[in-house]
Order: structure tokens, then sequence, then C-alpha cells
């Protein structure tokens, strides 16, 4: 199968892994890592940590990161930083290898409850973080108890501390609705069949599509489940929507791609990331995201572009705030409590969110987001009014994905491509996935 896009994340190739050292500094002394006293009483050196951090993402990520780890260790000369980064293709089993040596970072980036966080939470090879909090070395004080909810488990341990919150996002030309004669719907699409209508409309102004090819699997198919009370997961059966929800949800972007108001999979594939997506070349007027990839979406294409709700019935019980990434410390580690500090200062420290511009998603405090609204390029303020939006419009997130849920997002994606490329039907399609998700949960529980 070719591989396929992915818009949860802006995707670059994968880069050669680096280390770098440095120091940091900051608003807030984060404080020096522990010291011990002399039995005269006298204060000597702290202790020395080398904390090696792993992450993905695209360079503007692994740049700014890069930069934090530089002021922090310059106000922690006994911390040093050895840093692993590259694209999100083979993150995962990066880290499966990692765990397999012994051999996992003490700091890493995560998602806790996506499929394929479940092999390391399930196996005790990332540290819950309650204690840390308890212990006062992580702050939470100025972080939502639902901003904090998706990095706990199925029975409430914390395993990793968002680094920022995004929302799903409908990405819109301004200026082609305006020439196409239509209204921008400030709250999104009321229905699917308006959205249809308008890319009609939408496609005649552009020359080429309506849209992008809005209903990927990764991003869309939660969404939409959720519109209809269903979800993509079952802790028990593997998956948790029905026949006919799976079947209408692929008849309709089939027919919207015959139509040519979308690309076809293939055009589809050929897409490396948001900022070469058709939208930004002027060639569709509608595109899905998460809002971190709004600025850059937004530069590349050079015109104005609005943000508004996902389309379709019940936008408020679909639509959810999520963290857009965590930072997790391994259980073997260490130097688990400098790595506790490091994360309090990553997503707290006033300076160090200024470098991190809001990248991996708005910050998780409260005190941040207010220090920084002034600072923010317009972009970024549009994002934040967005948020705000968003924060009055939506429903709390889906459980964890159930042990296994990994294998069933990979038969998703695989099940995607052979409808979208017509080698089987949506219904045949559901049948095998309903039969193989269940057997993946039963397998994984044994």
């Amino acid at each position: 199968m070719k591989k396929r896009f992915l818009t949860t994340i802006a995707l670059a190739s994968v880069l050669v892994l680096s280390a770098c050292t440095g120091g940091n500094n900051n608003g807030q002394d984060p404080g020096p890592s522990t010291s011990n006293a002399g039995s005269d009483g006298s204060a000597t050196k702290p202790n020395e940590a080398n904390l090696r951090i792993v992450w993905w993402g695209n360079q503007v990520r692994h740049d700014i990161t890069s930069k934090v780890l530089d002021k922090y260790s310059e106000a922690n000369p006994n911390v040093r930083f050895s840093p692993e980064y590259q694209g999100f293709d083979g993150y995962y089993q990066k880290l499966t290898l990692l765990a397999a040596s012994n051999n996992m970072p003490d700091v890493f980036q995560f998602y806790v409850g996506a499929g394929d966080a479940n092999q390391f939470t399930n196996k005790g090879l990332v540290e819950p973080l309650d204690s840390y909090i308890e212990s006062g070395l992580i702050d939470v004080s100025k972080i939502g108890e639902n901003t904090l909810s998706g990095g706990r488990d199925k029975d409430g341990k914390l395993y990793g501390i968002p680094l920022g919150v995004n929302a799903r996002a409908m990405f819109v030309d301004v200026a082609a609705y305006e020439k196409s004669g239509l209204m921008i719907p400030d709250n999104g699409y009321e229905t699917w069949e308006a959205l249809y209508a308008d890319l009609n409309a939408l496609k005649e102004t552009t020359g080429v599509y309506g849209s992008d090819d809005i209903f990927n699997v990764a991003f869309t198919l939660p969404y939409y489940m959720r519109q209809f009370g269903q979800s993509v997961y079952s802790q028990d059966a593997g998956i948790g929507f029905d026949e006919q929800l799976f079947t209408d949800y692929f008849n309709m972007r089939k027919q919207w791609v015959s139509e040519g108001l979308m690309p076809k999979m293939d055009a589809t594939l050929s897409v490396k990331g948001p900022e070469e997506s058709f939208f930004v070349k002027g060639q569709s007027a509608v595109l899905v995201g998460y809002t971190n990839q709004y600025p850059s979406i937004a530069k590349a294409a050079g015109r104005e572009i609005r943000m508004i709700l996902m389309p379709g019935p019940n936008s408020d019980r679909a639509m959810d705030v999520r963290p857009g990434l965590h930072f997790s410390i391994s259980a073997k580690s260490e130097n688990k409590e400098e790595a506790a500090k490091f994360i309090n200062y990553f997503v707290n420290d006033v300076e160090a969110n200024k470098v991190l511009n809001a990248e991996r998603g708005m910050p998780i405090s409260s005190e941040v987001r207010s220090m920084l609204a002034e600072t923010f390029e317009p972009e970024m303020k549009a994002v934040a009014e967005y948020m705000e939006k968003v924060a009055s419009h939506s429903a709390p997130l889906d459980a964890p994905a159930p042990a296994g849920g990994s294998e069933i997002d990979a038969m998703l994606v695989d099940i995607e491509q052979q409808v979208m490329f017509d080698q089987v039907s949506p219904a045949d399609a559901y049948a095998t996935l309903k039969k193989e998700a269940a057997s993946i949960v039963a397998n994984s529980k044994e």
C-alpha cells in the first residue's frame, strides 16, 4: 500500500538523529537539580544528569525544542540533554525497539491513549506522574483537569503531561467563498449536505476541487462517529461503531470523490503535508486539520484563511479539545526527578513557551496563555480565539483505545485504501474489520 497522508501532524521526512547539549535561561528559574549537603553543612554541587529525550516532528519543532533545551541547561548547568528526533513515520517502532533493548530515553514524546501507547503503559514501561505532582515537582495548579485527563489511562493514573491543546478545524479560503457568492458559516455547516452543495460551487471557482479529501480515517472518522453517539473503539469488541454508520461514511466519501469535489486517493496520498496540499496551492477551498497546523498553513497559502467548526449534525457533541502531545518519563530512567523538573519547566515557563510558540498546541497553563496572549502573531491569535469557541462547543474525549489499538489503527488505514481504490466494498470491509478488531483485542488480553 502507498503511504497515507497523516493530517493529524505536519510530517517531515525522517531526519538524521542528532544530539546536542546546552543550557537555558528563563523568566522564572526552574531551579537547580537535587543538591547534596556536605557533612559540615556546606553545599555541594547538584547531581549531574544527562537526560535522553526523544520526539517526532518537522524541522520547525526540532529547532525550537533544541533552543528550549539549551535555555534549560544554561540555567541548570548540571543538566545536559541527548536529544533524538525524527519524522513521525517509524517513531513508535523505534520506541518499541528501544524498550526491547532496555534502552528507553528518560523523556519521550508520546500520546497517552493512542493505540501505540497501550503496549508501553500496560507493560510498565512508562512512569506514573501522580507522585511528582503530589510532591510539587510538576505544578498543575494552572492546568485544568479536563486537559490533564487526556494523559490518564482507564484506571486514572497519569502517564503524560500534555504539551499543548488542539482541536479539529475546517480551514476555508475566504476569497474563494466570496468569489463563489457563498457565506462562511461561523459555527460550521449544520449538515454534510450543506457542505456538499457549497463544494460544488467552490469547485467551479477553483477550477480543480472544492476541497482536499476531508475524510481521512485517522482524523475525521472519530469525529463522524461521535456525531451519532458512537466511537471508533470498544474495549471489548475492538470497534465501537455499526455497519450502517461505517458504510454511510465511505459511500459519501466515494460519491464526493467520483464527482470531482475531492481528489482521488492516489492524488491525496501524493501530498506529503498540509503545506503541500491542494488547498495551499489554491486548487481547493476547504481543508481539515488541527489548530496547531493553522499558522504554517496560513503562511504557506499566503491568503486569508478562516477556521470554522467541523461540519455535520451534533457538532457540539463531536468536537473535543485534546492534548496535542504528551511528555512521558521512562519507568527505567535513573533521572526521574530531573525529568519531572524539566517537564514542569517545559509546560509552565513563560520564556520557554515564547520560544515554543504553541507549535505543539496552545499552552496548557492558563497563566502562560495569559502572559503570551499579547505576543502572539496574528495567526496564533486566531488559534487562541478559535480554541475559546471550541471550549463552549465540545464534549469530553472518548475513552482511551483498547489493548491492540495500534493494530486496529493500522487495519483501518489499510481498509481505507482498499475501499477507496475499489478493491473491497464498504460493507465487506466492515465485516472484516469487525471480526479482526475483536480478535486483536481478545488476543491482546491473553
